[in-house]
């Protein structure tokens, strides 16, 4: 199943608000306080939620789970990430719209701005281009599982992912350019989180939870999940016996990845997608 046309640009990743945010730099030394880390404000992305087939199959398949009897412990809608919203995420980032223009030179020199990520992006156009061979980019969506759940249970789980199994030439293409993509901009020091990119689509997140419960976060029950009616008809090799820490194989197609883009954290765009702020177009 593959989507004929390439639109505009997750999952909804977490809100993070960038009203009043302040330029990059240290917090006052004064008092011995800590520096203060800035906030995250934009993220690299390969969207995929802008194909309608897409949409309607994962839509379908939460909609399942939300409704399946006996109910899935934990599962709420709040928590599904919408499908416009749906996309690759290969680095996260701290951002200001233009350069520091106050007298603290160390903050000046440190700060990361979006015209300098977009134009370090755009450097990076011919070699992805030259990587793609004139073929388009694909995200197969056969693969899924959860991010490590409490203390090993897989009863006690907050993120459900889709994501490529990489065993066919256009998954190691998509991972080509991720990889390069995350490479440069950690390089470039845009990019502080040192671990290895993991190209996931997330559907389900328990940080989105509402109303927001008290302490700790509330999981949900992947057994269940897995075990559901609705589940089964996903899965390809169906069984009662799964291990979280191996992906089971699920078919949800494969899609064009047309851009490359650098979208706002918590931003909602017309249609309920992120806003992007610019790219990189991946058509040949």
């Amino acid at each position: 199943m593959k989507a004929s046309n390439a639109g505009a640009n997750s999952s909804r990743e977490k809100n993070v608000s960038t009203r009043g945010h302040k330029p990059h730099g240290h917090a006052s030394s004064r008092g011995g306080r800590p520096p203060t880390k800035p906030p995250l404000t934009h993220f690299l992305s390969l969207p995929i939620g802008h194909h309608p087939l897409l949409r309607d199959s994962i839509s379908s398949f939460t909609d399942g789970l939300l409704n399946a009897s006996p109910r899935i412990p934990g599962l709420d809608q709040s928590i599904v990430i919408p499908p416009r919203r749906l996309h690759f995420t290969l680095g996260v980032m701290s951002l200001t719209d233009a350069v520091d223009n106050s007298n603290d030179d160390t903050t000046h020199s440190e700060a990361k701005t979006l015209p300098e990520a977009l134009s370090l992006l755009s450097t990076l156009k011919p070699r992805i281009i030259e990587m793609m061979q004139g073929d388009s980019i694909f995200a197969p969506l056969n693969l899924m599982n959860i991010m490590k759940p409490d203390d090993g249970n897989p009863d006690n789980a907050h993120v459900l992912w889709l994501g490529p199994s990489f065993d066919t030439e256009a998954a190691q293409r998509l991972r080509r350019v991720g990889e390069l993509v995350f490479k440069t901009f950690s390089d470039a020091g845009f990019i502080v989180d040192r671990r290895p990119l993991k190209l996931h689509c997330t559907l389900l997140n328990t940080s989105h939870r509402r109303p927001r419960p008290r302490g700790a976060r509330q999981p949900f029950s992947y057994k269940a999940l897995l075990t559901s009616r609705v589940d089964q008809t996903m899965i390809q090799q169906p069984s009662e016996q799964f291990d979280y820490r191996h992906p089971v194989k699920v078919d949800f197609g494969s899609w064009e990845v047309s851009e490359i883009q650098i979208c706002k954290m918590g931003s909602y765009g017309p249609e309920g997608e992120y806003v992007s702020c610019g790219g990189c177009s991946l058509v040949p």
